[in-house]
C-alpha cells in the first residue's frame, strides 16, 4: 500500500467531512391568542414543505443542511388553528384552504458579513383557496432572524436561533396580518 497516498487524502477528507454540518430546527410555537374567524379552515402542508430541508453546496462556502419542516409545519398549524373557529380535514367541508409554501431560505454566518450575527431570512407564499378551487388572496410573508455570535458556542446553535426568530417574526406577522389582508377582508365581508 502506498503510505503517501494514505497520508495525503485521509487528512483530505476529514478536512472536506469537517466543514460539513447539519441543523435541525425543533421548534414550538405558542398558540398567539388572537380572536378566531367564524370560518372553517384545512391546512394543506404539501410533503415538500413537511419535509424541507435547505442544503447549502456552494463552492465559497461550507456544505450545511438545515431541516426545517417539522418547525415550519409546527407554525402554521399553530397559528392557522387560532385563526378560525375550526378546522376541516379536507378542502371540500372546509370554507378556505390554506396552502403555506417557502419560496426563499437565506443565512449569513458572521464570518461572511463582518459582524458578530447570524442572519436568516424567510418568504413564505401563504395561498387562499375557496371550496370551488378559486383563489381567495396569495400572500407573501417575509421574516427575519438574527442571533448575536458570543452567545453561541458552536454555529449550529447560532443558525438554530436565527432561524426560530425569523419563524416567529412569520408567525407574528400571520396571526396579526391575517385578517387584515384586502383580499381577506373582501372574503370576510362577502360570506
Amino acid at each position: 500500500m502506498n503510505y503517501f497516498r494514505l497520508y495525503f487524502f485521509v487528512p483530505l477528507f476529514l478536512t472536506a467531512v469537517g466543514c460539513s454540518s447539519v441543523h435541525t430546527i425543533n421548534a414550538e410555537f405558542p398558540t398567539p391568542l388572537v380572536q378566531p374567524v367564524n370560518r372553517i379552515a384545512y391546512l394543506y402542508i404539501s410533503p415538500e414543505f413537511y419535509e424541507y430541508r435547505f442544503i447549502e453546496d456552494e463552492d465559497d462556502r461550507d456544505d450545511i443542511t438545515i431541516i426545517l419542516g417539522q418547525a415550519h409545519t409546527n407554525l402554521f398549524n399553530s397559528i392557522i388553528t387560532a385563526l378560525f373557529r375550526g378546522m376541516g380535514a379536507s378542502s371540500d367541508i372546509s370554507d378556505i384552504t390554506l396552502i403555506p409554501e417557502l419560496n426563499t431560505f437565506q443565512y449569513a454566518l458572521p464570518k461572511e458579513t463582518g459582524s458578530n450575527f447570524y442572519e436568516v431570512w424567510l418568504r413564505y407564499r401563504l395561498q387562499a383557496l375557496g371550496p370551488d378551487g378559486s383563489e381567495i388572496a396569495d400572500w407573501l410573508i417575509t421574516g427575519y432572524g438574527r442571533a448575536v455570535d458570543e452567545r453561541f458556542e458552536f454555529q449550529g446553535a447560532g443558525i438554530n436561533e436565527a432561524t426560530e426568530e425569523a419563524l416567529r417574526d412569520v408567525g407574528t406577522q400571520l396571526a396579526l396580518g391575517f385578517t387584515q389582508q384586502a383580499d381577506i377582508e373582501n372574503w370576510l365581508n362577502a360570506q
